[in-house]
Formats: C-alpha cells, sequence, structure tokens
C-alpha cells in the first residue's frame, strides 16, 4: 500500500515537517507500506518553512521592532532563495504569539518589523518576495510594511502618522515618492490563509481583531479605519476575497506596488512536489490542529482533500479536535480522528504527546483499513 502523508501543522503543538516525519516512521514499521511525505502549509504560520524546504538557499537572521513597540525588538529570519526570491512571513516579527496576552491590542500594534524584513532581503538584492500573511498581531492594513519600504502617512494637519490601526481613519495624504527604485522593481506575492474581505461582517476587524485583543469599541472603530482605506484605494476592495488577510495587509500593497494576492493553499501545493508524491497512491492522511468547515474553505489539508478527490484517491484525517458542525462523509473523507479530544490543555499541546497520539491513530487507521479490505475479500 502506497501512503502519502500530507500533514499541517498543528498549530502551537507540532509542525508539518514534525507529524509527517513522526507519522511515517511509525509506519515504518509495516513492511507491507510505502510511505512518503509532503508537508503542507496556507499561507499561516510556518508556510516560509515548508516552501524553504522545496528551495536552495540560506536562512537569514535579522533584529526588527516587536508588533507592539514598547516590546524588546524579536530576532526575525526568512529563507532567501538562490534564484532571488525571498521566503517571509507575517508571523515571524509581526505575528500574535510575539506579544504577551495581556498587551494584545491590535490598535496599536504595526507590521513595521515585517516591512524591514522585505527591506532587508531588497538589500541583498530579492526582487520576488513571497508573503505568508497568516498569523498576525495587527490590523493596520500594511501601514507598517510600507513605511518600512519608503512610504509616508500624514493626516490632514500634515503630520506623519504612525503605523497602526488607530491611525487608518486618519490618513489623508500617502506620499510615495520615498519609495526606492529596489520596491519598485519587485512582485510581492501575498498569500492568504483565509478569503474574508477587508470589510463588513465578515471583514478582518470584526472576524479577527477581537482574537487579536480588540474590544468592542476598537473593533468598531477599525472597522471604520478599513472602510476608510477602501475610500481611498477603491470601494471593490472591500469585498475583494482575501483582502482581510493579516488585518487587511493585501489592501494598501495591492494599491501601492507590484502585488499579486493568492490563496496559500493551493500555491504551496503547486510547489511542494504533492502532484508527483500521489502518483499511484493508494492512500492520503492529512490533518491539522482542528477540523472544521473552515477546512474546506482556503486551509491546507482542504486543498489536500480536494486533490484527493480529483485523482479519486481515498483520503483520512487526523486531526487534534473536530468541530461538531464537521461532517467528515459529506467532506469526503474516509475516516476523521481527533486525538486531543477531552483532554487538558496543556497535555493537548505538548509536542511529544500530540506525536505520540497521532502515531497510534494512524497505525490504527491502517489496521482497520486492512481488515476492512480483507472483510470485502471474504465477502
Amino acid at each position: 500500500m502506497r501512503i502519502v502523508l500530507a500533514f499541517d501543522k498543528f498549530k502551537g503543538s507540532a509542525t508539518s515537517q514534525q507529524l509527517n516525519d513522526a507519522v511515517q516512521q511509525a509506519l515504518s514499521e509495516d513492511p507491507g507500506l510505502s510511505v512518503s511525505t509532503v508537508p503542507i502549509a496556507d499561507g499561516g504560520d510556518g508556510t516560509t518553512d515548508v516552501l524553504a524546504a522545496c528551495k536552495q538557499g540560506q536562512w537569514v537572521s535579522i533584529s526588527v521592532p516587536a508588533p507592539l513597540i514598547v516590546l524588546p525588538p524579536v530576532n526575525a529570519r526568512y529563507f532567501l532563495c538562490d534564484d532571488g526570491t525571498a521566503l517571509i512571513e507575517v508571523a515571524a516579527a509581526s505575528g500574535l504569539v510575539l506579544v504577551p496576552d495581556e498587551l494584545r491590542d491590535p490598535f496599536r500594534t504595526s507590521t513595521l518589523g515585517t516591512g524591514l524584513m522585505m527591506r532587508d532581503a531588497l538589500e541583498r538584492g530579492c526582487r520576488h518576495i513571497v508573503l505568508g500573511m497568516g498569523g498576525s498581531a495587527t490590523c493596520d492594513a500594511a501601514m507598517g510594511i510600507l513605511c518600512a519600504l519608503g512610504v509616508e502617512f500624514f493626516n490632514a494637519d500634515g503630520r506623519h502618522l504612525f503605523p497602526c490601526g488607530a491611525n487608518l481613519r486618519e490618513i489623508a495624504h500617502i506620499e510615495t515618492a520615498g519609495i526606492p527604485h529596489e520596491v519598485h522593481e519587485c512582485l510581492f506575492t501575498l498569500l492568504a490563509d483565509v478569503d474574508n474581505p477587508l470589510c463588513g461582517e465578515r471583514g478582518t476587524a470584526n472576524v479577527y481583531a477581537p482574537q487579536k485583543g480588540a474590544d468592542p469599541e476598537q473593533v468598531r472603530q477599525l472597522e471604520l479605519g478599513m472602510r476608510h482605506v477602501a475610500e481611498i484605494v477603491g470601494e471593490e476592495i472591500a469585498t475583494t476575497a482575501g483582502c482581510g488577510a493579516a488585518g487587511g495587509i493585501p489592501s494598501l500593497m495591492l494599491h501601492l506596488l507590484n502585488c499579486e494576492l493568492l490563496a496559500g493553499a493551493p500555491y504551496v501545493i503547486a510547489h511542494n512536489g504533492m502532484d508527483k508524491a500521489i502518483d499511484h497512491a493508494n492512500l492520503i492522511i492529512t490533518g491539522e490542529g482542528r477540523l472544521d468547515n473552515q477546512t474546506l474553505m482556503g486551509k491546507g489539508p482542504g486543498h489536500v482533500i480536494k486533490l484527493a478527490h480529483e485523482h479519486n484517491i481515498p483520503v483520512a484525517a487526523i486531526c487534534g479536535a473536530i468541530d461538531t458542525d464537521f461532517d467528515p462523509k459529506e467532506a469526503g473523507l474516509l475516516a476523521a480522528i481527533g486525538v486531543s479530544e477531552g483532554l487538558q490543555l496543556e497535555e493537548a499541546m505538548d509536542t511529544t504527546s500530540t506525536l505520540n497520539r497521532v502515531c497510534i491513530a494512524a497505525r490504527q487507521l491502517i489496521t482497520k483499513l486492512k481488515e476492512s479490505s480483507n472483510d470485502a475479500m471474504v465477502k
């Protein structure tokens, strides 16, 4: 039996590579199995690691401002490919995990650190930046990134605006004369892990700002700020799928720079060798931290499931938890197993414990499939 493992991360617990490697080792004890692995990501945390595994190049570390300027600088890293492409994650410099729970405030956080990572890559000769946008602590519509790349924002009185969500409504003039030539020469590929628009009920402020620490009044103000941004760049941006990613990063970047906005999961799958790996596969096993209806709406495992269906390959999922509203059969899954249901948070998030539970589940899944196959042959 030829099996392909295509796990996405279990966020905060285990990476895609850790999951794939552990399960491959666990199944290698069965001589009847041929197991290969393909790491999966969707534009969120871990995307750079997955894409870098398919490239030649080197990791670059740089000290940049934290998402909240009062915090100490962070040591962020990105991957500089030999072909001149830089693989960068918003989460590395402007991630939610970099801000203590009690200080989280998308009114004040900024993507400035991410922009400085980009600036560093450009100064090293990079002319194509692939930006994974998931996991941000920000809601500044890329003001911080753009300031690092030479853009200046002014209010109606001509005062410089600090790049943060609180100042979106104050933007009266955007000065682009300071953008250096290397920025204009660069293509920015923005990978979205969600399809939310910039504004509205499903917009970035209403859906994600509360998760980043915003209170109801701040959510209202941030929504007004995003609507003001839409007035500046064109009303169509308000409803464009994916423009709500990472606190609205695509909105101003698409307006001012040479950018393309793409869904993260299909992009990664197109570059990680998935098509070749599943050739002649008998089973694909995928998974992520939580299996829910969002899984089928832009997440990595959702695209693995879609690809499996297109090639008529059975697919199963092993995840941390399964949402009660998620119907595995309707999703076309052969099986769906949750390995952390009912556990205390500390145990559920422990890496070693998680990997052990996933391996046990994978072995049990294969055993059941073999038994089912034997029963069918007897009948």
